[in-house]
């Protein structure tokens, strides 16, 4: 296990004009949608799946209503979950009005032992950021690992998918997978919106 860091030069807010000190960000490998947490939980706990999803679900309609009713929620060692509000600027409470008072955000805390447990777990590398400003080349060889990996646990893959996993625009997506086509390393299936693509059989 570990996390891809890359690193990116600080805002100069007081516009100096001079070079100012790097400061890591994340490389995101990606988003793991809901069906796929639901794969991982399952298969490391052993749990029926759709107890799973029953009790995500629960967790999920639970959660909001708390929020919705004015609760702080612990959700275990996980943290806390509130809600802020907006409104309109007056200087007079008369002024306010329920019905222009408005959600703002949900805020997540995790606890200090989540923090912890997550700080102890991560790995730092060093790695190189798909979504950098002004980057003019990209890393074919690690998006095709990307696709690879993707393939290795479902029967195909969609320009959305390949989007989601590289960082990349749909526009771009499109050119790099055609890429791929071209040097005999995917083959496409399908037409218009319903085009996938898989490995080329050997």
């Amino acid at each position: 296990m570990s996390l891809e860091y890359d690193l990116y030069e600080t805002p100069d807010i007081q516009q100096t004009g001079e070079q100012q000190p790097l400061h890591p960000r994340v490389v995101f490998k990606g988003t793991i949608g809901r069906e796929e947490f639901l794969d991982r939980v399952h298969k490391f706990t052993g749990l029926s799946r759709s107890l799973l999803a029953g009790a995500m679900q629960s967790f999920q309609d639970e959660l909001r209503d708390l929020l919705a009713d004015g609760w702080i929620v612990e959700m275990g060692e996980m943290g806390y979950f509130s809600v802020s509000l907006q409104g309109p600027p007056v200087m007079n409470k008369k002024d306010v009005h329920a019905q222009s008072i408005k959600l703002k955000n949900i805020n997540y805390r995790p606890s200090s032992r989540f923090k912890k447990e997550v700080h102890w777990k991560i790995k730092p590398e060093r790695g190189e950021s798909f979504t950098r400003p002004n980057r003019e080349e990209r890393d074919a060889e690690k998006c095709l690992k990307i696709i690879n990996s993707h393939l290795a646990k479902y029967p195909c893959l969609t320009r959305a998918d390949y989007c989601r996993l590289t960082g990349c625009s749909k526009k771009l997506a499109l050119k790099e997978l055609n890429g791929f086509i071209a040097d005999g390393l995917l083959i496409r299936y399908g037409a218009g919106k319903q085009v996938v693509y898989g490995k080329v059989q050997q």
